[in-house]
């Protein structure tokens, strides 16, 4: 499953990226995030408790950063499993600052892909799901960015 989009936050790329990297602003901004641990300036492990279509999952997982370039971009991999799912993801995401200086243009494109009972409900209902968290994500970031 793939996600792509952009949006504009009125804040400054260093501001942003301390944001996106702090461990305790990322449980407050992902949805279902019940901890997340920095490892080190590349590595994280966290666990997300969410629900889909009456199947409840909780996700022990780790992503770890494969490109840095701060403030402007970083490249990750990612993995979690449950008892019963697994899931892969790869992500992108940019951040520029606009012509007018005064906010941060993220773009962004993750693939996904999961195998075990998640799998068995659904391309369509999962992706949905994914796409509304995903929103509210980075809803929530934008918020807490532009307080």
């Amino acid at each position: 499953m793939e996600f792509e989009d952009e949006l504009a936050i009125g804040t400054g790329q260093a501001h942003l990226w301390s944001l996106v990297s702090d461990p305790e602003v990322l449980v407050e901004c992902v949805p279902g995030a019940k901890e997340v641990e920095r490892i080190n300036d590349r590595e994280y492990r966290g666990v997300i408790e969410r629900g889909v279509a009456g199947i409840t999952m909780t996700l022990d997982g780790e992503v770890e950063m494969t490109e840095l370039e701060e403030p402007h971009r970083l490249e990750a991999v990612g993995r979690g499993e449950d008892n019963r799912s697994n899931s892969r993801m790869e992500a992108e995401m940019s951040m520029e600052l606009t012509e007018n200086g005064e906010s941060t243009t993220i773009a962004y494109y993750i693939d996904m892909d999961f195998t075990g009972r998640l799998a068995s409900l659904g391309a369509r209902i999962v992706k949905r799901k994914i796409n509304s968290d995903i929103g509210t994500f980075f809803d929530n970031l934008k918020e807490r960015a532009e307080e």
